[in-house]
């Protein structure tokens, strides 16, 4: 027999003997194992998910930054190049990390295949250097 299921068998006998107060409701409701179990489950698995969603959006938030790079770049007269190829580089590796992060993350809550994460979020290989 399970704890609730204990705690359900007194409050019933009691219940039974003429103990029907709020007290006992409370202690009914309050000491449902499965229930407050069932409700924790619940609010960690919503709590993964947003956590996914915050990744997510760091993630679109760096690929985000590297298309801003990415546009100076090519906008850069020829004195500007070496600054923007540096911005553009660090943009593009803050970008991978980002990616392997939320690739991680998919995989700590039980997302195996990520496959396809590359050809949702790509990431442009390393550019040749103007110098």
């Amino acid at each position: 027999m399970s704890q609730a299921e204990r705690i359900r068998a007194v409050a019933a006998r009691l219940k039974a003997e003429g103990y029907d107060t709020a007290a006992l409701e409370r202690m009914k409701s309050t000491l449902d194992v499965e229930a407050n179990q069932r409700q924790l489950e619940a609010e960690v698995q919503q709590e993964m998910a947003f956590a996914l969603g915050r990744t997510g959006k760091k993630l679109e938030h760096a690929l985000e930054a590297l298309a801003a790079a990415e546009l100076a770049l090519e906008a850069a007269a020829l004195e500007e190049l070496p600054a923007a190829e540096a911005l553009y580089e660090a943009a593009r590796v803050a970008a991978l990390e980002a990616r392997r992060h939320y690739i991680i993350h998919r995989e700590a809550i039980g997302i195996r295949d990520n496959r396809d994460v590359p050809d949702r979020y790509p990431i442009p290989e390393r550019r040749a250097s103007h110098r």
